[in-house]
């Protein structure tokens, strides 16, 4: 919880994605609330603004999932992982009839139509009017943006799409990502970062620093707990947050029998839930303008009850 800036909140949201390197954003509503999670002091509206100044960039990044990044990290994160993530997507972009050449032509395209921020169906419709024509009844669109923001040619707003901002030209490889990954989810086994990653596990393994860990009888053991640490703090987190996406093992912070609980959607794509002390102790919802919180283990009504007020008021 310390490494991702829920018990030591970031003052900016520079200030935290230097820290955790990347908030899953698929969804731009999970995205604020694993921000809200995670910063003190910062709005909906700051949010809002980075995006639309470019401060913060929402593009595709690990396991070819958007996420928000910093404007510094960008290039190189596009750079190592656009590949991987554009040759494991190539079978589905040919089922949609978007062939090599005609994703070329629009990469071309884009960067001849992208003059102002356009939403998914004004890209289409300026695509066709320059010759490449997609199929509205298909996933075409979003594969071949996907594509693009993979080959570091398009980024996404709140629910527009703008050409990327130029890289700075830093160049970084699996070594700096695999640092990054343990400074924000540390302590970690090389699968959970493979499995967040979304690369070969080959270069996973030759980038992974060994013998910097202890490797214990159960895999990587855990430093010792000060049980000044366990203070009670309560956070409610959303879908798709890296708390529980950052590792393929959760056994440490979700106990196996209520897995299931919190375990949904096609994927097992975690619901929204409620960690207090790095584990998981229930799920939350919200309904009627209420949060609704199913427990399966002790979670302080105090703090609790300061998280769903947080939670309420960030629209």
């Amino acid at each position: 919880m310390r490494a991702q800036r829920l018990t030591t909140p970031a003052r900016s949201l520079p200030e935290l994605l230097h820290d955790v390197l990347a908030v899953q954003a698929q969804d731009v509503t999970a995205a604020g609330l694993a921000v809200r999670a995670r910063t003190t002091g910062v709005t909906p509206a700051d949010l809002v603004t980075a995006l639309d100044s470019g401060e913060v960039v929402r593009t595709c990044a690990m396991r070819g999932a958007v996420h928000l990044l910093r404007r510094e990290d960008v290039g190189w994160l596009v750079a190592l992982l656009g590949p991987v993530n554009v040759a494991r997507s190539r079978r589905h972009r040919l089922e949609l009839g978007l062939t090599d050449e005609l994703c070329a032509q629009a990469l071309d395209a884009l960067r001849e139509v992208l003059t102002e921020p356009l939403t998914r169906p004004q890209v289409v419709a300026r695509l066709a009017e320059v010759g490449v024509v997609l199929d509205p009844t298909t996933a075409a669109a979003a594969y071949l943006l996907a594509y693009a923001a993979n080959k570091g040619v398009v980024s996404a707003g709140r629910s527009t799409y703008r050409l990327l901002p130029h890289p700075d030209g830093t160049r970084h490889g699996v070594a700096e990502l695999v640092r990054r990954y343990l400074r924000a989810h540390g302590p970690a086994t090389v699968e959970d970062f493979t499995a967040w990653s979304g690369l070969p596990a080959v270069d996973a393994h030759a980038a992974f620093p060994y013998d910097e860990l202890v490797e214990g009888k159960h895999g990587w053991q855990l430093p010792a707990t000060d049980a000044a640490d366990l203070d009670g703090t309560v956070r409610l987190l959303g879908p798709f947050d890296t708390f529980l996406l950052g590792y393929q093992d959760r056994g440490l912070l979700l106990a196996p029998e209520h897995a299931s609980l919190v375990r949904g959607g096609a994927g097992g794509t975690p619901v929204p839930h409620v960690v207090v002390d790095g584990q998981v102790r229930g799920t939350w919802r919200r309904r009627d303008g209420r949060v609704v919180v199913e427990q399966f283990g002790h979670i302080p009504v105090s703090e609790l009850d300061v998280e769903v007020e947080s939670v309420l008021a960030w629209a």
